[in-house]
This record gives C-alpha cells, sequence and structure tokens, in this order.
C-alpha cells in the first residue's frame, strides 16, 4: 500500500474531529510523513495529534508502544506525556467514509529539536544522559501477558527483536547492490548481537546484558532539548535489542570529523544513568552501517528511487535511498 496516497485522503474535517476528542482545536500539519502530525492546543497546552491509516498500522500495532510510552513516562523518563481522549481512549478511531484512521496524542514539549542545535558536546553528553535515564526504567517495564505481536498475531513475543527486523528488511535490501553487500558483511554479527529470532518477551529483560527494549529510531530530530534535558518523542517502532543502536542513531547524522569526540560525550552521559559494556565504544561503525542498511531496505520496500536524492518523508534526517547508499559507498561510516 502507498503511504503517501493512503494517509493523503485525511481531510481536514477528520482531523478537526479527531482534536475534538481531545478538547483541542485549530490542528496545524506540522509533518506528513509515515504518520500525520498536527500540532493544536487544549486547556493544558501545546499538544500533537498523530494520525496513521487502519491499513498501515492498526490497533495491535499501535497498542504495545503506547503502552511503554505510558509506562516511561509514568516512571520518570524523558518522554512527553501520551493522553487520553476525553472520552477516555488512548487510540481514536476515526471514520471517513470507508476510511478508518487512528488518532493518538501527546502532550509537546517547548524547545528545538536537537537536529536543529549545533552538535555540540554539552548537548550530545545530555543526549546520551536521557537515553540511559529511559533504557533504565525501560529495564523494569514488562508487558502484559497475551499482548499481540505488533507486527503479526502469529509472531511470538510481543515487540520485534533487531534480528528479526534485520532479517524482515534483507529481502528489500536485496534489491540493491550496495545495501545487498552491506546486508551480507553485517548479518553474521546482527545474529550474535541482536537477540532471539523472533521477539521479546521470550525472556526477562536481564537475560541478555546491555539488550533491551530500544526507541528504535533515536535520531535528533525525535529530541528536544527544552532547555534543561533532553526529551525523546515519536515512540512508533520499538525493537528489543542493544542498547547501543539507540546510541548510535543519535550520532549517525554528526559530520564524520565531529562524530568520534561527539560518541565519547554521549557515552559518557549515558553511563550517568545506565551501565553499558565498553565493548560496545568500538562497535560505532558496525552499528551505524547496519542502522543505515535499514534504512535503506525500508526506503526500497515503500518505492524509493535510488537516484533520487529527496527523502520519503518529511523528518529531518537525510534519509533518502540516495544518500545512505552513498554513504556506505564513501566510507562515511569507518571508523
Amino acid at each position: 500500500m502507498n503511504w503517501t496516497e493512503t494517509l493523503g485522503r485525511l481531510r481536514p474535517e477528520t482531523v478537526e474531529a479527531a482534536a475534538a476528542r481531545w478538547g483541542a482545536r485549530q490542528p496545524t500539519l506540522v509533518n506528513a510523513g509515515f504518520n500525520h502530525v498536527y500540532r493544536t492546543e487544549d486547556r493544558g497546552g501545546p499538544l500533537y495529534l498523530r494520525f496513521t491509516h487502519g491499513d498501515l498500522r492498526n490497533t495491535e500495532f499501535l497498542t504495545p508502544p503506547l503502552t511503554w510510552l505510558r509506562y516511561l513516562h509514568a516512571h520518570g523518563a524523558p518522554v512527553n506525556e501520551p493522553l487520553v481522549s476525553l472520552d477516555g481512549h488512548w487510540i481514536e478511531a476515526m471514520w471517513q467514509a470507508d476510511d478508518l484512521f487512528l488518532a493518538t496524542a501527546v502532550r509537546g514539549i517547548t524547545g528545538p529539536r536537537v537536529s536543529e542545535c549545533p552538535p555540540t558536546p554539552v548537548l550530545y553528553r545530555a543526549f546520551g544522559r536521557s537515553i540511559g535515564e529511559l533504557h533504565a526504567v525501560s529495564r523494569h517495564f514488562m508487558p502484559a501477558p497475551g499482548t499481540p505481536h505488533m507486527l503479526g498475531p502469529a509472531l511470538p513475543g510481543i515487540f520485534p527483536s533487531w534480528r528479526a527486523f534485520w532479517h524482515g528488511a534483507q529481502e528489500h535490501g536485496q534489491k540493491e547492490a550496495v545495501i545487498d553487500r552491506t546486508f551480507q558483511a553485517l548479518t553474521p554479527w546482527v545474529d550474535a548481537v541482536g537477540g532471539p529470532e523472533g521477539g521479546w518477551p521470550d525472556e526477562p529483560l536481564s537475560a541478555r546484558p546491555g539488550l533491551g527494549l530500544t526507541h528504535g529510531d533515536l535520531r535528533p530530530g525525535n529530541a528536544i532539548w527544552d532547555g534543561e534535558r533532553v526529551v525523546v518523542i515519536d515512540f512508533d517502532e520499538p525493537v528489543y535489542g542493544p542498547f547501543a543502536t539507540d546510541l548510535a542513531r543519535a550520532v549517525l547524522e554528526v559530520p564524520r570529523g565531529q562524530r568520534p569526540a561527539i560518541w565519547t560525550e554521549v557515552l559518557s552521559g549515558y553511563r550517568e544513568a545506565m551501565p553499558l559494556d565498553s565493548t560496545w565504544d568500538q562497535e560505532l561503525p558496525r552499528l551505524l552501517k547496519a542502522r543505515a542498511a535499514l534504512m535503506a531496505a525500508w526506503n526500497i520496500s515503500g518505492g524509493a528511487d535510488p537516484a533520487d536524492p529527496r527523502p520519503m518523508s518529511g523528518t529531518l534526517a537525510p534519509v533518502s535511498l540516495w544518500q545512505l547508499r552513498e554513504n556506505l559507498v564513501s566510507g562515511e561510516y569507518d571508523g
């Protein structure tokens, strides 16, 4: 299904009706990517409405990440607050003729995205510390038994593992030679460190040191500097895998010449809140290449053109298939 065409059918009156369910009004579109996101306000201040289509991401897909976000916020992690509707629903179903759109809401955070700020050591040390705080809280989270797997009820566990995500994307990566070679080179390593073949929970979080439930897309565009700490947003696709994958995603877009020093700051800030085995300190090149290959494969699955330098979505990240391929060819992610 074409994401752009499907979400493009969302009409203003449907958005306004959804905003009213949270007691908000006058929504304004701020991102038309893999979700459509609108900024609006209620009596408590700014909030953000996120829309998907039921054929793209159903309630079973949305519920586990939302449950995790609710837990993180309730236990003091640096995340934005999920908001229940006036009718007591965390997910509101909005019918528009034959189209079912699903809406969720979070409280807005005042401040620039980390991606809009210069990559200074102080900022990225704070970014690393917030990721550590998030992971430290996450270690104690356990979803309710019987919750279906977010990607498909026949799959084991509830949240996909990094290893499972990798193998699920590999068939798309095979359609482009550079991406395919990257997958082939890194698959043995991902199999060794990426968690179980299926999903989590299939064991206690403590069973595999260094692994746990991760954000899955912790780019600087999904983090906001509120003047005191970095607040993490956009909990769409949590993944059970190495905690270090979140740290690597945080520095993927930092210019290569600055990346080693910023990586050191991210690790230092992280370890102020959460331990991390020193073996991960040297794994940044493989972590970055793996992330780039995954992003490229996802873009291929969405119909991206390798010759088109434009990103597929409205995010602040350089996520075009063309750029990711160029970075892998040029050695951008090498140590």
